[in-house]
């Protein structure tokens, strides 16, 4: 990362801007078109929408994963669409807390660690006691705390969800992005994971964006986008 270019001073809590957004894979009939979204600091939307639509691209989009062949997509105060590659994974490191679809735990790595893991991908964050305490107060707050030091392969798929979550938040980040962070659990679980992104959000004053196809969450939003849809987005 070159000096000053993605400093933690610089990325300031703040809302996403996303304008005039259109993707398409290589090669592929795939497109996703959206021509406006904002999302207001400490605000929660649920994305839904057809499979295939664009969901998962329109998160990865917002998580600077990939790039748009046109638009902007400005989060926590900065130009995504402007950063080199390397910046861009700066930047996710620091102020960008991202639930995969896929979860991406690691299996030689206890739950704690696990949670830990940003810390040790990116020189940019520092492992302190401080974080260590946020990691062990996330997974007490999830009903993981007696499960600490336990791989991944020994918890259920719920369990490792909610490992995924706290993961994502440990490092006190300024956006919130979620793949179907919910999409695992039963009722109970459910609402204890939804509460710690949304509560999250709400005192942190950090933008929420969630993929769910649980419509029964809905009402727990400010409000939804509904992918595909005329203005939204649409899917070739």
């Amino acid at each position: 990362m070159e000096a000053g270019v993605i400093e933690t001073g610089m990325v300031e809590a703040g809302g996403i801007d996303v304008r005039g957004l259109d993707f398409g894979y290589p090669g592929g009939e795939f497109r996703l078109r959206l021509g406006e979204l904002r999302v207001a600091a400490g605000e929660s939307v649920a994305v839904t929408g057809a499979s295939g639509c664009g969901k998962t691209t329109l998160i990865h989009l917002l998580a600077g994963i990939l790039e748009p062949r046109a638009g902007r997509v400005a989060v926590a105060g900065l130009d995504m669409t402007s950063l080199a590659v390397e910046d861009r994974q700066d930047l996710r490191a620091l102020k960008i807390g991202l639930v995969f679809q896929e979860l991406e735990l690691l299996d030689y790595l206890d739950v704690l660690d696990n949670v830990l893991l940003p810390y040790r991908l990116t020189p940019v964050l520092e492992l302190d006691a401080a974080a260590r305490g946020r990691a062990l107060e996330l997974l007490a707050r999830v009903g993981l705390g007696d499960k600490v030091r336990r791989p991944p392969g020994r918890l259920s798929q719920g369990e490792r969800q909610r490992v995924a979550v706290c993961r994502a938040l440990v490092t006190r980040p300024a956006v919130v992005l979620g793949d179907e962070p919910t999409g695992n659990l039963d009722p109970r679980n459910r609402d204890q994971v939804i509460d710690a992104l949304l509560g999250y959000g709400r005192e942190a004053g950090a933008p929420v964006v969630i993929v769910t196809h649980d419509h029964e969450l809905l009402p727990r939003f400010d409000r939804t986008l509904e992918v595909g849809e005329p203005g939204a987005g649409a899917a070739g």
